[in-house]
């Protein structure tokens, strides 16, 4: 990514940690963060909003996952990062084809890197 995203996709099914996030991308430069907290939500914004990056929470509440959704933001060709906490995404990701993982608890300068483009984190 060149330059950074003016508006991102952020899926978290816990209300503090989205709070927290969208502040810290807003933070961040990014002028616009669509907050979904579950698969529906989320596929209403992913077919309806513009945005150029997502960040999706792998572990959704209710025994729902996010990968419906990356699916379909590949179909898309929207570039999306895994945010969890479980060490068993790596290979999904890359199966999916997520361009990084952001291990929780993450960082302000995780998000920043990811927001820059630089997906070691």
């Amino acid at each position: 990514m060149s330059s950074r995203p003016n508006s991102v996709l952020l899926v978290e099914d816990n209300p503090i940690i989205a709070m927290n996030t969208e502040a810290l991308l807003q933070d961040l430069g990014v002028r616009d963060v669509l907050v979904a907290g579950n698969v529906s939500e989320a596929m209403r914004l992913v077919d309806d909003a513009v945005f150029q990056l997502a960040i999706l929470d792998l572990r959704l509440g209710d025994s729902e996952d996010s990968l419906p959704i990356a699916e379909r933001l590949g179909q898309k060709g929207i570039r999306f990062v895994f945010a969890t906490g479980f060490g068993d995404a790596v290979d999904l990701a890359e199966r999916q084809g997520a361009v990084a993982i952001l291990k929780k608890p993450y960082r302000f300068e995780d998000l920043r890197r990811i927001i820059d483009g630089e997906f070691d984190v």
